[in-house]
C-alpha cells in the first residue's frame, strides 16, 4: 500500500496534468471558436509547445521540468492580463485563462514542495 506523501505526490501530478490539459483546452478553444486566422495558429503555437513539450517528463515526475514549466506559465497570465484590458468582448475566455494558468502556476509549486523532502 502506498504511504500518504506517495499517494500526495500522485493527486499533485494528476492535478497538474489534468489542469494542464485544461488550460490548452480552452485556449484552443478560445482562439479557434470564430475561425482560425495566422495570427490565432501562431499564439496557440508559442504557447502550446512548450507545455507538449514538457508533457512526457511532467509524467514521469522530473522535478526540473515542474521547476521551469512555472516560468512557461507566464505566456498564458500575459495574454489573458491583455485580452481582458485591450478586448471586453473577450473578458471571459481572458478570465478562464488567467485562472487555469494561476491554478497551474500554484501546483506546480505545490508539487515541488511536496517532492523537496525526495531530493
Amino acid at each position: 500500500m502506498l504511504n500518504t506523501d506517495a499517494v500526495t505526490v500522485q493527486r499533485t501530478r494528476f492535478a497538474v496534468i489534468a489542469t494542464m490539459v485544461t488550460l490548452m483546452a480552452g485556449l484552443i478553444v478560445w482562439r479557434t471558436r470564430s475561425g482560425v486566422s495566422a495570427g490565432d495558429i501562431v499564439v496557440l503555437a508559442v504557447l502550446t509547445a512548450p507545455l507538449l513539450f514538457a508533457l512526457p517528463r511532467l509524467l514521469a515526475g522530473h522535478r526540473r521540468t515542474y521547476a521551469w514549466m512555472t516560468l512557461a506559465v507566464t505566456p498564458f497570465l500575459i495574454v489573458g492580463i491583455t485580452e481582458a484590458v485591450a478586448n471586453p468582448s473577450e473578458r471571459a475566455w481572458a478570465g478562464l485563462c488567467l485562472i487555469n494558468a494561476f491554478v497551474l502556476f500554484v501546483l506546480l509549486i505545490a508539487y515541488l514542495r511536496v517532492t523537496r523532502a525526495q531530493r
